[in-house]
């Protein structure tokens, strides 16, 4: 789950002896705003950059209250294992000891009573514990990334050269500093449907990440935790849809190493069952983690090109926010493409002589700063190189289905 906060933090996290014995209402947490996410859902279907506040109040109202519902089980999953471990009992479980009565012992043995955790059993709709704090990892992800309000449009051009740039990496450092923002939220569009980017830095240099095609977003928004054939993780009397999530350690300031993958709990959202019964769900699409972390790096560092094009607007909130979040402005940013005024970039080896043109495929290159003693990544865009004039050669190409 990351670093361990600090325990002022931690402690504050939990709910009070008064908040659990309060009425609750079976499912309550994935109904809140459902209004606003009926709006969000429609405007998915044409989104356009000045709906994307809207999509941020949306992201806000499905994940927080989620977030907040779990927050205690997955703080209890790291005191539960220290426990089994060194018999040590930690904040969280000393207080689950005082709400229930019990000894450590007594709800360490029987914690499908009390907490649902244990083996996937469809009769009370227990879960393991480490799907748990994934769970909980993803959903906080998801709430996280709309507390700054940044929110990214691509056009369908910058769209396909972020997609392009994941392809290949540019093993170059990122640091925080380089991210657009501490957190946000990027559509990336495309004539099929687009793909959403959602970030936000945790603990300094750790960064959590998600990606989900069109569909699954509306899917996601529109969850109101009802069970239903095809269902994927199943808490009690509900299903939960965390959005695929990858962690990443980035680069410390003034490195030159590139990020690296950050285990979450050892649990991987994305990682679903062959079984599982696609048709159901389109929230996931089998991206692994090293995929989602290599397409917002590229998003990362496409910002930066020259090639690129950044119109930014910052949009006031609405005299019916009601969360500190929600009354902070909007920044909305929208990338486009600047086409160069020519694309073949410098023969370095002019030198030499060619008797034929080829294709060279778009690529990062590696550029040394002496100043900063790292590399920043310079996209070189897929170009004919070779003598103008001279006949394209080709090489075969066989792909066996």
């Amino acid at each position: 789950m990351g670093r361990a906060k600090s325990r002022k933090t931690k402690r504050d996290s939990r709910k009070t002896k008064q908040e659990w014995n309060r009425p609750f209402v079976t499912g309550e947490q994935f109904r809140h705003g459902l209004p606003t996410r009926r709006r969000a859902q429609m405007a998915l279907a044409d989104l356009k950059p000045a709906q994307m506040p809207l999509l941020l109040d949306a992201l806000d109202e499905a994940a927080t209250p989620v977030l907040k519902h779990l927050e205690p089980y997955a703080w209890l999953v790291p005191d539960l294992e220290r426990f089994r471990a060194s018999r040590t009992i930690g904040t969280t479980l000393a207080w689950f000891c005082e709400f229930h009565g019990q000894s450590a012992e007594s709800l360490l043995a029987n914690t499908p009573h009390y907490f649902c955790f244990g083996p996937k059993e469809s009769a009370i709709g227990a879960i393991e514990e480490r799907i748990m704090l994934g769970m909980y990892c993803a959903y906080r992800c998801t709430s996280g990334a709309t507390v700054d309000r940044h929110a990214y449009y691509a056009s369908e051009e910058m769209t396909a050269l972020i997609l392009a740039g994941s392809e290949t990496s540019a093993e170059v450092s990122v640091t925080p500093a380089d991210l657009p923002s501490p957190s946000g939220v990027a559509y990336l569009a495309q004539p099929d449907g687009g793909l959403f980017l959602i970030w936000q830095i945790l603990y300094d240099t750790l960064l959590s990440v998600q990606l989900v095609s069109a569909a699954g977003m509306e899917e996601f928004i529109g969850d109101e935790g009802e069970l239903r054939e095809g269902l994927v993780y199943r808490y009690v009397n509900h299903v939960y849809l965390p959005l695929p999530t990858a962690e990443a350690e980035l680069s410390p300031p003034e490195s030159d190493t590139p990020p690296s993958l950050h285990s979450i709990g050892g649990f991987v959202p994305a990682a679903m069952d062959s079984d599982f019964p696609q048709e159901f769900l389109t929230i996931y699409r089998g991206w692994t983690s090293a995929e989602i972390l290599e397409v917002f790096i590229s998003f990362t560092h496409m910002l930066r090109q020259k090639t690129t094009q950044v119109e930014s607007t910052a949009v006031s909130a609405g005299k019916s926010a009601t969360t500190r979040r929600r009354k902070k402005p909007s920044q909305i940013t929208y990338l486009s493409y600047r086409s160069r005024s020519s694309a073949r970039p410098i023969n370095e080896a002019a030198t030499r002589t060619y008797s034929h043109r080829w294709t060279v495929r778009g690529h990062w290159k590696r550029q040394w700063y002496p100043s900063e003693q790292r590399h920043h990544p310079i996209w070189i865009s897929t170009y004919i190189a070779g003598p103008e004039g001279a006949p394209i050669k080709t090489s075969d190409k066989v792909t066996l289905l």
